[in-house]
């Protein structure tokens, strides 16, 4: 997961944006070095006695964790939006990290680079005969292009691991290929008509990052206030990748990860949808269409219909919270090699081991410094919900784990709050705003041209692309916000 077991990618280098460094922002704040009870407890499956371990959140199919405010899509959309972002190749085994010295082999900007990789001129296996223009896909439309091993032929080998996230990637190969097709009529096929789709793609893109999921992560006031004026900016030439957003705080999405989904309709009128699991419950089992699983071509079963997923009557995602659905903490063999123990399959364990390797301060020394307030003792160790209840820690702690319990304290688990809302919030802005080919530095007033009422959602995106119908939600409504509902 986020990159770890690739060694040697092909390090896309944007118009304006040179592969980043990862770096702090807070670099003055000490790091947190252990805690109570320790990565490995805490993030364990079960305990000795067969209990539940503190962060398992059994199946994760209880309705009582559906959260109103984020539909089951933008946890992919969230993971898509991380592969567009970062990459970082250091082993989570290697203890010692230098994150000053650790390079984020993804271009540090909301620019797509995941789908259009290097461009046609240095990768033009991704482009139709080679040439600027439209993406490949398969020969049916229904999935990525592939070799014969059935790996994808696309920009972030990520992308593919598993079918929602293959899926979602599809889905915006084909907003490319509508928008080559449709909105410049006018431009000449080549490089010109090329670029100026990609332009119109990466800005309505952006804008729904912006605008859309920003506010639903983090609340729509905070987002506002974030963006009027931005308390933190990259002070150096080129924007870097802070540790404490990529190994902590945007993590939450790791606790919206149901351990399963309903893909679609299924075969009978009016008849059950169809579903499949995350993953098998035994880590090496062989391919299925039971399971979503990737690396491999997508079956008709698994294929996506975007109504299931966007939009009002889509599923939920899991609150943001402290527990994680169980087949994360049994991670399988295609993400996590065969022989590592298994308390390296726990991906709880692995997230909390990083956030040590990379000396991130704690959650509670981070919300006094920033002027929040801090949690209690209680608030920060209880588990008052879920299987494993009771204090299951005690003392300072780290800060992807108290970022997911401030959502679960302070927003009930509907959204980031406290410290975590604002580390996300400033770094999309930074990031935004250091990227001189964003709509924010280009032309601060965009409109997107595609939607209704001035705005572009999901929604909006998956209806013009496949010509659905798909309704829309009104942010402002929604469970959770932190500004007025109007």
């Amino acid at each position: 997961m986020h990159g770890f077991n690739y060694r040697e990618p092909e390090i896309p280098r944007g118009r304006f944006n040179d592969p980043g460094r990862f770096g702090r922002m807070f670099p003055w704040l000490r790091s947190l070095k252990s805690f109570d009870p320790g990565p490995d407890k805490l993030g364990e499956p079960t305990r000795a006695d067969g209990s539940p371990g503190p962060m398992n959140g059994g199946s994760g199919f209880d309705p009582t964790q559906d959260n109103p405010r984020i539909k089951a899509g933008y946890t992919f959309l969230g993971q898509f939006v991380d592969h567009d972002l970062t990459l970082d190749t250091t082993s989570i085994l290697e203890r010692q990290v230098d994150v000053d010295g650790t390079t984020n082999f993804r271009t540090p900007a909301l620019e797509l680079d995941s789908v259009y990789g290097l461009g046609p001129s240095v990768q033009p296996y991704l482009y139709v005969d080679g040439k600027p223009g439209p993406l490949l896909l398969s020969e049916d439309g229904e999935d990525l292009q592939r070799n014969r091993q059935g790996r994808a032929i696309i920009g972030d080998p990520r992308n593919d691991e598993n079918s929602l996230i293959s899926q979602l990637h599809l889905l915006f190969i084909k907003f490319h290929n509508k928008v080559y097709e449709t909105e410049f009529p006018d431009v000449p096929a080549g490089k010109s008509r090329f670029e100026a789709t990609q332009t119109f793609v990466r800005w309505h893109y952006q804008w729904l990052v912006m605008n859309e999921f920003l506010p639903r992560l983090v609340g729509t006031n905070l987002t506002a206030a974030t963006l009027a004026a931005p308390p933190f900016l990259f002070e150096s030439e080129h924007a870097y990748m802070p540790v404490e957003f990529s190994v902590a705080a945007y993590r939450f999405g790791h606790s919206q990860v149901r351990p399963g989904y309903a893909l679609g309709a299924g075969a009978a009128p009016g008849g059950p949808p169809r579903v499949a699991v995350l993953f098998p419950n035994i880590p090496d089992a062989p391919d299925s269409v039971g399971d979503l699983r990737g690396f491999r071509p997508v079956p008709a079963q698994l294929r996506v219909n975007w109504g299931f997923f966007f939009g009002p009557s889509a599923q939920a995602s899991k609150f943001i919270d402290t527990r994680i659905s169980g087949p994360l903490l049994t991670l399988p063999t295609n993400i996590v090699p065969k022989d590592d123990p298994l308390r390296q399959r726990s991906l709880a364990s692995r997230n909390l081991q990083r956030g040590i390797d990379m000396r991130l301060p704690s959650g509670q020394a981070l919300a006094a410094h920033l002027g929040i307030p801090v949690m209690s003792e209680a608030e920060t160790w209880t588990n008052t919900v879920g299987p494993a209840l009771g204090q299951v820690g005690s003392g300072q702690a780290p800060l992807w784990y108290y970022c997911l319990r401030e959502a679960e304290v302070r927003a009930a688990g509907n959204r980031l709050a406290g410290v975590g809302a604002e580390i996300v919030a400033r770094t999309f802005v930074a990031l935004m705003l250091k990227d001189k080919a964003s709509y924010l530095v280009q032309e601060p007033g965009f409109v997107p041209k595609l939607g209704s009422g001035g705005r572009f959602t999901m929604t909006d995106l998956v209806n013009y692309t496949l010509g659905s119908g798909l309704a829309s939600e009104n942010l402002l409504t929604l469970p959770g916000d932190d500004a007025p509902s109007a």
